[in-house]
């Protein structure tokens, strides 16, 4: 296999990272092979099949095609440089527009690993030296650990629990703030499993539910299907008496979200 497809395959492949920081990925690479028409054509039919749950992805594959339809090299490099500019700079105003509520909160409980949240943490951690980051840790796949991981390189406070101990930590938090990998026409939005029991928790303790995310999360859906994973990635025991669901992805309904911040 060239060194190409499995820089692809390792994108397209990838379980842990948001969306965000997928779509980044995809397009740098996207970038770097851009003479190349034919491995462009077959990039973007396999990421459209391989990450159709990210309107993300979905959205910037749409505009990339109406680009890539009069090849032309140079024009596919501007827009592809353009557009890794554009969303590299989208967390860094996301903060400054929410840096107010934002910087009211000390204490934090999260979920899953985002790229936006790992950024709006490190802008965060710059204002405020003090901040605590209480991580579920995500099952099956325990991105939470890539977060906490992550986050203790940029020395910001964190605090990894399991998932069923989400409640220790929200009640020993100032607010809760998740990502989005969609957000619905309907203002539901959609998140990693685990995202609805823990706004029920917030709703419990009083305490305010923040989503946060850029506009490119928005979509036009407003119903959310989810796609079932591997049963052995919870385990792999095998019985004819025994059912295993595995969801990556759950919706939580907007009477749960204290406000979205985009």
């Amino acid at each position: 296999m060239k060194i190409r497809e499995k820089e692809l395959n390792n994108i397209i492949n990838d379980k842990k990272s948001g969306s965000l920081d997928i779509l980044l990925r995809l397009k740098k690479h996207l970038m770097k092979v851009c003479s190349d028409e034919a491995y462009m054509k077959y990039v973007i039919e396999v990421s459209e099949n391989k990450l159709n749950h990210f309107p993300a992805v979905q959205n910037f594959l749409k505009d990339l095609k109406k680009v890539f339809k009069n090849f032309n090299q140079k024009e596919l490099k501007k827009y592809l440089k353009k557009s890794v500019d554009e969303q590299e700079n989208s967390i860094q105003n996301l903060f400054e527009r929410n840096k107010k509520l934002l910087m009211k909160n000390r204490v934090i409980t999260t979920i899953s690993f985002s790229k936006t949240l790992l950024e709006i943490f490190k802008l965060l951690y710059k204002e405020n030296p003090e901040l605590k980051v209480f991580i579920t840790e995500s099952r099956p796949n325990n991105e939470g650990k890539l977060l906490a991981k992550k986050l203790i390189k940029e020395e910001v406070n964190s605090h990894l629990i399991v998932d069923a101990m989400m409640n220790y930590a929200v009640q020993k938090s100032d607010c809760i703030i998740i990502g989005a990998d969609q957000i619905l026409k309907n203002g539901n939005i959609v998140n990693k499993t685990g995202s609805y029991p823990l706004a029920l928790c917030a709703k419990a303790n009083k305490k305010p539910f923040y989503v946060i995310a850029t506009k490119d999360k928005i979509t036009n859906k407003n119903k959310y299907f989810p796609t079932e994973y591997s049963s052995d990635e919870i385990w792999e025991y095998k019985n004819s008496k025994l059912q295993i669901t595995n969801y990556y992805f759950e919706e939580i309904p907007k009477n749960l979200i204290t406000k979205i911040l985009i």
